[in-house]
């Protein structure tokens, strides 16, 4: 059966298709925005708001913030994104500090990041504290050859120069909180945002076992601080998990971070509101928006899968049926819904596997690599299609998070090395030969469904690995039998 190809309908970033794109692009740093010293895609504002998806948790983020700097004293003052890592912390804080920078009130760019009418960008002064950039120990350079030590030293350079410095400076340089009246002095009348990113790498970084104490008495300055101004926002990202559990490099500190919140909610029965900027049920948009120019989802693809689905539904373990299967393709195209389900569900559950930035950074390369490869079957991009022959995508899956111990098996049971053909591939090519290469697909999807923290999410059933490689070029009976072969080693 013929349909539309992924070819006709889709059309990467140039970057992507060509394979040129720079890593950093997915790894936002905000330092480097607030400087302006990072990636054009970042830094510069309408390039940034025309590759990012405005989801329902961003739009209310910028929407909340925006309302509370244009003095609305019934917005929230404080907000807490509450994500795990590489959940788009950071890409939120970006998004606020073009917002309040919006300048080009012309355009549509920031107008789409705001669900309330009467809402609009403000010109706001704009102080953010990168800890992943700070030096407790032997300060960080700010102009006038001022070196802060601390949030504090350096919000206040950032909010008035050094004159708002030389106030903090004592309080900087033997790492002491200021008081709330003192914040709220170095932060005057204007609309202010402040944002603070990555506190739990920051605490690491702390010198002296005050460290702790002191972080926490100055986000209880600060908080009480900016809820005696109408027009100013903090906004600070916490990496850890909804039982308050973190699986980052720096796990014990942002668990301490959230312990430090936790009781200064309790203390002042003030609680922070809670955002996530990009949910579970986003992230194909997102992906969408960071790959490709245009995707124009096809009929024919939605019907011809969700079809087979039906046909093949007491031999397939498919998520959806009827009118579900096709609204599911249609949110995830031109991805089949087992990829992003096992890149989230399954994959994303390893410590050092970074959920949306590890997905982007193996999607760019996959969609390179398909459009280099031009697959026939190309109806959807399947986990099958990740090619691990690639040394990038294979390091992806590796080097990066630290599974090494699987490159053997890639190299000797999928895609073979010095000469030498893999298993899969000798399966092919003595019972498939001029057919779909069954064996390396069933290969490529079982061992990324193998990438998993626990016992309990690694492997796939039969019945799922059918569901995952079933297209309209596929004959399911010719995937059972390179399941059976495959497993059996002949």
């Amino acid at each position: 059966m013929t349909i539309t190809n992924i070819f006709t309908a889709c059309v990467p970033r140039e970057d992507i298709q060509n394979g040129t794109f720079s890593e950093a692009n997915f790894a936002a740093r905000l330092g480097s925005v607030i400087s302006g010293n990072g990636p054009d895609d970042y830094v510069i504002a309408s390039r940034f708001f025309a590759n990012t998806h405005p989801t329902a948790g961003l739009k209310s983020l910028v929407s909340e913030v925006l309302r509370r700097l244009g003095g609305d004293g019934d917005a929230p003052s404080i907000f807490r994104l509450d994500t795990s890592f590489g959940g788009g912390k950071t890409h939120g804080l970006i998004a606020l500090v073009h917002a309040a920078r919006w300048s080009d009130r012309d355009g549509d760019g920031v107008y789409r990041f705001i669900e309330y009418k009467g809402v609009h960008p403000v010109a706001a002064e704009v102080a953010a504290f990168d800890g992943e950039a700070a030096d407790p120990t032997n300060g960080r350079l700010m102009a006038d050859g001022i070196r802060a030590y601390t949030p504090w030293g350096e919000i206040a350079h950032q909010l008035g120069g050094a004159p708002a410095y030389e106030i903090v400076r004592k309080s900087d340089e033997m790492r002491r909180a200021p008081g709330a009246d003192t914040i709220a002095e170095i932060i005057g009348d204007k609309p202010t945002l402040i944002l603070l990113d990555e506190l739990g790498e920051y605490l690491r970084k702390c010198p002296d076992a005050l460290g702790r104490d002191q972080i926490a008495a100055f986000l209880k300055a600060l908080f009480s601080a900016a809820e005696t101004k109408r027009n100013v926002a903090i906004v600070f990202t916490l990496a850890v998990r909804q039982d308050g559990k973190a699986t980052d490099a720096f796990a014990r500190e942002n668990e301490e971070i959230a312990r430090i919140i936790a009781e200064l909610e309790s203390v002042s029965g003030r609680k922070a509101t809670i955002l996530n900027p990009t949910s579970d049920d986003e992230t194909a948009a997102v992906l969408r928006a960071r790959l490709f120019e245009h995707v124009e989802v096809p009929e024919d693809v939605v019907a011809a899968y969700a079809a087979l689905w039906n046909e093949h539904h007491d031999r397939i373990d498919a998520r959806y049926q009827g009118a579900e299967a096709k609204a599911a393709l249609e949110a995830s195209y031109p991805f089949h819904p087992d990829l992003l389900d096992t890149l989230t569900g399954k994959t994303a559950t390893l410590a050092d596997f970074q959920r949306v930035r590890g997905m982007l950074r193996i999607l760019a390369k996959t969609v390179a690599d398909v459009w280099a490869n031009k697959p026939a079957d190309a109806g959807l991009i399947h986990t099958l299609h990740i090619g691990l022959g690639n040394e990038g995508i294979r390091r992806e899956f590796t080097t990066r998070i630290n599974q090494s111990q699987f490159d053997s098996a890639i190299l000797n049971d999928i895609h073979g090395r010095d000469g030498r053909a893999a298993l899969a591939s000798s399966i092919d090519a003595e019972r498939f030969s001029g057919l779909l290469p069954y064996a390396s697909y069933v290969a490529r999807t079982i061992f990324v469904h193998t990438m998993a923290f626990n016992n309990e999410l690694r492997g796939i059933s039969p019945a799922r690995l059918r569901y995952s490689v079933l297209s309209p070029e596929a004959d399911l009976s010719f995937v059972a039998s390179a399941e059976s072969a495959f497993i059996q080693g002949s």
